[in-house]
C-alpha cells in the first residue's frame, strides 16, 4: 500500500517520462540488439562495426555538455523535444544508406541529438522531486525503460528476419510521436531564478564545464570509477549477441539466447526495481553503489566464462539456458541496486542552477565508456578473444565497486567543509 501511494504521488512530468521511456525503449530495443548484426552485413570487419557503434557515444560527449548548459539556460522541455525530433529523422536515414562513411556520419549525428535529451530529462526529474525521493523516481524510470526492454527484443526478433529496415522506420515513427506528446503535455521545470532573468547569457561556457570537472572532486571520482561500468553495459548490450553466436552455436544452434535474456532482464526490473529503489532511498549511497557494483561485475565475469563451461561439459540446451538465467538474475539485481542511486548522487551534489550541466558532465562516464567499450570489443573479437573482453570488464567493474566504499566518507567531508565555509 505504501508503494502504491508513492507511485500515485509522483509528479505528472515523471509519469510522462515513464510512459515515454516505455514506448520509445520498446522501439529502440527492437533495433539495438540487432544493430551489430545489421552492420556486420554492411561493412567488412568487426573493428569497423565497433567503431561505428563507438563514434556515437563519443560524439555525444560534446553534445551533452552543450545540451546540459542550454537546458540550464533555456529550459528542459525545449531540449527534450528537439532531441527526440532530431533522433527520429536520423534513425529514418539509417535505412537509406549502405556505406561505412554514411553510417559513421549518421552515428555522429545520432550521438549528438541523443545527448541533448538525457541531461535535460534527468534534471527535470530532480526539479520536481525531493532529494529523499529521487532514487524512487529514477527507479521508476528504469521500470518504464525495462518494460520496453521486455517487449522490444521479442518483437524485433520476428521483424528483423522479415525486414531489417522496418526496425528503423518503427523507431523513427515512435520517437516522432513522443516528441509531439512532450511538446503538448510536459510542463517546464527550470527553476524560476533562471526563468525570471531578463538577460540570459546565451554563450555556451565550455571552459566552465571543464572547470567543474576539474574542481569538483566528487564528480570527477564518480566519472573516473564509472567509465569501466559503462564499458561493461555497452558490451553486454552490444557485443554479447555476437559472443553467444561464436561460442554457443553447438548448444543452441541458430537460436541466439540473447534477446530472451534481455527480456528476462527487463521482466526482473519491471517486477523488482521500484520496491528495491524505495527500500534503498534512505540508505547511504556509497554503500549501496558498492554492493550493487560488486554484484554487477561478478555477473559480467560469469557471462563471459559461462559459454565455455557449458560447451566444455556438453550440457543440453535446457540446462545451458537455466544457468544463463541464474547468471542474469544476479547480474540484473546488481544493476537494479546500482543504477538509480548513481543518478541520485549526481542530482544531490549539483547546485540548483547547474543541475542539467552536472547531469551532462556526469554522463561523460557513459560516453567515454560507450566509446572505449566497442573499440576494445571489436579489437578482441577480431582476434577471437571475446572471453578476455568480459574478464577485463568484469574485473574492472569489481574494482570500481570496491572504490565506492569510500564514497560516503567523501560526501561527509565535503558537507563538513561546506558548513565550515558558511
Amino acid at each position: 500500500m505504501g508503494i502504491f501511494k508513492k507511485l500515485i504521488g509522483m509528479d505528472r512530468n515523471v509519469w510522462i517520462r515513464v510512459i515515454g521511456e516505455t514506448v520509445t525503449n520498446s522501439a529502440m530495443m527492437m533495433l539495438m540488439p540487432f544493430f551489430a548484426l545489421y552492420l556486420q552485413n554492411k561493412v567488412d570487419s568487426m573493428l569497423k562495426v565497433g567503431f561505428i557503434m563507438a563514434i556515437s557515444p563519443i560524439s555525444s560527449l560534446f553534445g551533452s555538455m552543450i545540451g546540459g548548459r542550454l537546458a540550464d539556460i533555456y529550459g528542459r522541455k525545449k531540449m527534450m523535444v528537439f532531441s527526440t525530433i532530431a533522433s527520429a529523422i536520423i534513425l529514418f536515414c539509417f535505412s537509406l544508406v549502405d556505406g561505412y562513411g554514411e553510417f559513421l556520419v549518421l552515428s555522429v549525428l545520432l550521438g549528438v541529438s541523443n545527448s541533448f535529451f538525457s541531461p535535460a530529462a534527468s534534471a527535470m526529474v530532480a526539479d520536481v522531486t525531493e532529494p529523499e525521493k529521487r532514487t524512487e523516481a529514477y527507479g521508476l524510470l528504469r521500470v518504464g525503460n525495462n518494460v520496453g526492454a521486455v517487449i522490444g527484443p521479442l518483437i524485433g526478433t520476428s521483424i528483423y528476419f522479415l525486414s531489417k529496415d522496418v526496425l528503423f522506420y518503427i523507431a523513427a515513427i515512435i520517437l516522432g510521436i513522443y516528441s509531439i506528446v512532450q511538446a503538448i503535455y510536459l510542463k517546464e521545470t527550470l527553476p524560476s531564478v533562471k526563468q525570471d532573468k531578463k538577460e540570459v547569457d546565451t554563450k555556451i561556457p565550455f571552459n566552465k564545464v571543464v572547470r567543474i570537472v576539474a574542481t569538483d572532486h566528487l564528480l570527477f571520482f564518480y566519472i573516473a570509477t564509472g567509465i569501466i561500468i559503462a564499458m561493461g553495459f555497452s558490451q553486454i548490450e552490444g557485443m554479447l549477441p555476437l559472443y553467444f553466436k561464436q561460442t554457443l552455436t553447438s548448444i543452441f544452434g541458430k537460436w541466439n539466447p540473447f534477446p530472451f535474456l534481455m527480456s528476462f532482464n527487463g521482466i526482473l526490473v519491471v517486477l523488482f526495481q521500484f520496491p528495491i529503489s524505495s527500500y534503498l532511498s534512505n540508505k547511504p549511497i556509497g554503500k549501496t553503489m558498492y554492493y550493487g557494483t560488486l554484484l554487477f561485475g561478478l555477473g559480467i565475469l560469469s557471462i563471459g566464462v559461462a559459454p565455455h563451461i557449458l560447451v566444455s561439459f556438453g550440457l543440453s540446451k535446457i540446462v545451458g539456458l537455466i544457468i544463463l538465467l541464474v547468471i542474469y538474475t544476479y547480474y540484473t539485481f546488481g544493476e537494479m541496486v546500482m543504477s538509480p542511486v548513481q543518478t541520485t548522487f549526481v542530482a544531490n551534489i549539483a547546485p540548483e542552477d547547474l543541475r542539467a550541466t552536472y547531469m551532462a558532465v556526469g554522463s561523460m562516464k557513459w560516453t567515454i565508456g560507450g566509446f572505449l567499450g566497442p573499440i576494445l570489443g571489436g579489437f578482441l573479437f577480431d582476434r577471437e578473444l571475446g572471453l578476455w573482453l568480459f574478464i577485463i570488464l568484469g574485473a574492472g567493474v569489481v574494482i570500481s565497486g570496491i572504490l565506492y566504499r569510500s564514497l560516503d566518507s567523501k560526501v561527509a567531508l565535503r558537507e563538513k567543509e561546506k558548513d565550515m565555509a558558511i
